[in-house]
């Protein structure tokens, strides 16, 4: 199974509006990025995001790159900032045969949820940026399977 890990985009900020949709610099760099790494990433059989609306329209631009239906994307808790690695693991085992998913979270879950699938032991410090994107392969769902296969 291949993971494609990715924060969302730069958003607003909350003052100015308390939904925080993505800013136009971030619509602008997340389909820039998306569109580039469509080939690199190939035909997704999942995407799924938090219930965030900055979350659910990252990932409906990687969508629409990908030509990923934007009504299949599936929301799930196990995205959420406050998620823990186990509950992301937990969603991922049960979607068993889709082998190309894309999940779109927020820190810190994000970094923990990547770092914990490629180290058993001692955390790695991963460094999400806005629109950042970590893919890794999984052999097994497990702590420490994951290979890094691309990070930006």
């Amino acid at each position: 199974m291949d993971l494609w890990l990715v924060r969302h985009g730069e958003a607003v900020p909350k003052s100015v509006d308390p939904a925080r949709p993505l800013s136009t610099d971030g619509i602008r760099s997340l389909s820039a990025a998306a569109s580039a790494l469509s080939g690199k990433i190939g035909r997704l059989d999942l995407v799924a995001t938090s219930g965030k609306l900055r979350a659910r329209q990252t990932a409906e631009i990687f969508c629409a790159a990908a030509g990923y239906p934007a009504g299949g994307i599936e929301e799930t808790k196990a995205l959420s900032p406050d998620a823990t690695p186990e509950m992301f693991l937990a969603f991922i085992e049960e979607q068993g045969g889709r082998e190309n998913i894309l999940c779109v979270g927020h820190l810190p879950s994000i970094a923990l949820i990547a770092s914990a699938l490629l180290s058993a032991g001692d955390p790695l410090r991963l460094v999400f940026g806005a629109g950042s994107v970590c893919g890794i392969r999984l052999d097994t769902i497990r702590r420490g399977a994951g290979k890094l296969l691309f990070f930006q």
